[in-house]
């Protein structure tokens, strides 16, 4: 699909495999020195007692750790430099293998062996390790030394971990098992916060970010061990867990880091590398997990090294986001940086055919943590420029609305705006319509100017007062509308028609008469489409005018509806 971004992709960890696979020298001695820890690679048929009684097939060096698929990797530890370890137990990396069983090694050449089943291991809750109980010899006495064949291991750190230590109190529960408990604790916040952005902007940056926060609490809590005090898993779910919330941490990152930063940061080239990063990661960790025979003894050195090319590219990106300008890119900087140093010290450290060493896990943790954090600042940050711009948007859009349906010279409703306003308002109870006109305006606008004119209408505005029981409207020239409601909504529309005068004057100083008003007025209607009511309100309006003007002619529905000469003028429609 992306034959471009996964070719790059190859490139780089085709480099990195080939600085990998890099074999160690050998080391073989005449003898098993006091306290050595050898290795060997045999036929899964093979005995351990067998095998160690021939020093010459066993590497010391302390630097191979030999795996091949379908035959079996031993490892010898030798206790004679060691006291007895009362209730000592087989103590390793978890990770998977086919078949495990453990020798002890007698000082007079016997020996006792003991298959360990999936029932026997012991996954710790307070590291990434396993334990396996030891056999004992049947006359009671220290064992000489420890074998460990193991068929088909997953990974090199099963051999290069194992040692020989008291088993640990599975009830205790230490300053670290505490920290990292509170750290998956306060995982669960940005969670909440990230689907609280998506719910108000719908941004789809929010919903990645959950992803890969979730993804981390997920590899936090199996790789501290927390999660055996919850549940029991297998060794297989448990390495299946690890390896998927790598996958969904990268996944998550790469769509986040691309939907987060601010438009024009990357380019059509850098987003098809990230998104060709989902299906490379999701094949490497299958690889991992499935490959046996030929394939087992690359498989965790394969996999280590295909998150090299993405850190490579997420670093090649934020370059090129920093060089643009971006401010969001900054975040993601400080939170993945040690992150991504954790993770150049484990891909690095395989060229000594081992993983980093298991103390380097608590600092995953506290490096996962400082991601989640700052890069949820990030998030929040990213949320709040979107909501300002968006809130601006809406201003300016409710601005250009208000414009649009808002009288300019009263800032009362127009025409337009009221009428799209008006079924919502009778459904509220509004039944009175007022239709009022200015008597005699031309003339002021003929002898004063329309400058004059339009403070006069401006006053009358303020006169007519709308609130929220009343409604103003001025349709067009010196013609205003009202539309209230409640019991004495004539008697309101009345008192204002009579205070635009004192208002004009008071306004408008040096007019030559008083500015009155004429009125035409509709009580108790019932719902009635605009033009309707509107025509009814404009007959009696001219009935005002017609009387002498400055005066208000009213009826109410019921009256009109009982004249027959009157309904004859008006078409009045129910809903």
């Amino acid at each position: 699909m992306f034959p471009g971004a996964l070719s790059y992709l190859f490139g780089v960890w085709a480099a990195a495999l080939a600085l990998l696979a890099v074999p160690a020298a050998a080391h073989t001695h005449p003898a098993f020195a006091p306290g050595s820890v050898c290795t060997a690679l045999a036929d899964s048929g093979e005995s351990a007692a067998a095998l160690a009684r021939d020093p010459a097939r066993w590497d010391c060096s302390g630097r191979t750790w030999p795996i091949a698929g379908g035959r079996a990797s031993f490892v010898r530890i030798d206790m004679s430099a060691r006291p007895p370890v009362p209730g000592a137990a087989l103590h390793t990396r978890l990770t998977r293998f086919t078949a495990l069983s453990i020798t002890a090694l007698g000082a007079g050449g016997d020996s006792a062996e003991r298959t360990i089943t999936p029932h026997d291991l012991h996954l710790a809750s307070t590291s990434w390790t396993m334990l396996a109980p030891l056999p004992r010899l049947a006359a009671g006495e220290p064992p000489r030394a420890y074998v460990l064949k193991v068929v088909s291991p997953r990974h090199k750190g099963l051999l290069s971990d194992a040692r020989i230590a008291p088993p640990a109190d599975a009830r205790a529960v230490g300053n670290d098992a505490l920290i990292l408990a509170a750290l998956c604790g306060l995982m669960i916040m940005p969670l909440v916060l990230n689907f609280a952005i998506f719910r108000v902007l719908r941004q789809p940056f929010a919903l990645w970010h959950a992803l890969g926060v979730f993804a981390m609490l997920m590899q936090t809590a199996v790789g501290s061990g927390l999660i055996n005090r919850f549940v029991s898993l297998s060794v297989t779910q448990i390495c299946a867990l690890s390896s998927l919330s790598w996958s969904l941490i990268i996944i998550g990152a790469s769509r986040f880091f691309d939907d987060l930063l601010e438009p024009g940061m990357l380019d059509r080239r850098h987003k098809r590398l990230l998104l060709a990063a989902i299906p490379w990661v999701l094949f490497w960790a299958l690889y991992y997990n499935l490959a046996s025979g030929p394939l087992l003894a690359s498989a965790a050195t394969a996999y280590y090294a295909s998150f090299l090319p993405f850190i490579l590219l997420l670093g090649w990106t934020m370059t090129t986001a920093v060089r643009r300008g971006s401010r969001t890119v900054w975040f993601q900087i400080v939170g993945w940086a040690l992150l991504i140093v954790m993770g150049l010290i484990r891909i690095v450290s395989m060229l000594g055919a081992t993983d980093a060493p298991l103390g380097l896990m608590t600092l995953q943790h506290f490096s996962i943590a400082f991601e989640v954090l700052v890069t949820t600042l990030g998030a929040a940050d990213r949320f709040m420029a979107l909501k300002d711009q968006r809130d601006r948007a809406v201003t300016q859009a409710r601005v250009l609305e208000s414009l649009a349906e808002r009288d300019p010279l009263t800032g009362l409703y127009n025409r337009r705006g009221f009428e799209e306003r008006y079924s919502r308002l009778v459904l509220e109870g509004f039944d009175t319509m007022a239709l009022l006109d200015l008597d005699h305006f031309k003339a002021i606008n003929d002898t004063r100017g329309h400058a004059t004119g339009d403070a006069v209408l401006r006053a009358v505005a303020v006169a007519l007062m709308p609130d929220e029981d009343t409604v103003v409207v001025r349709i067009g020239g010196e013609e205003f509308l009202l539309l209230l409601r409640g019991t004495n909504a004539a008697e309101r529309a009345e008192r204002r028609r009579q205070a635009i005068p004192a208002r004009v004057a008071a306004e408008v100083p040096l007019l030559d008469r008083p500015v009155t008003a004429s009125m035409g007025l509709v009580s108790e209607a019932p719902a009635m489409r605009f033009n309707d009511l509107y025509r009814q309100c404009d007959r009696l309006l001219y009935e005002a005018k017609a009387a002498g003007r400055n005066r208000t002619v009213s009826k109410s529905f019921a009256a009109i509806a009982q004249s027959p000469s009157l309904l004859e003028q008006t078409v009045v429609s129910l809903h």
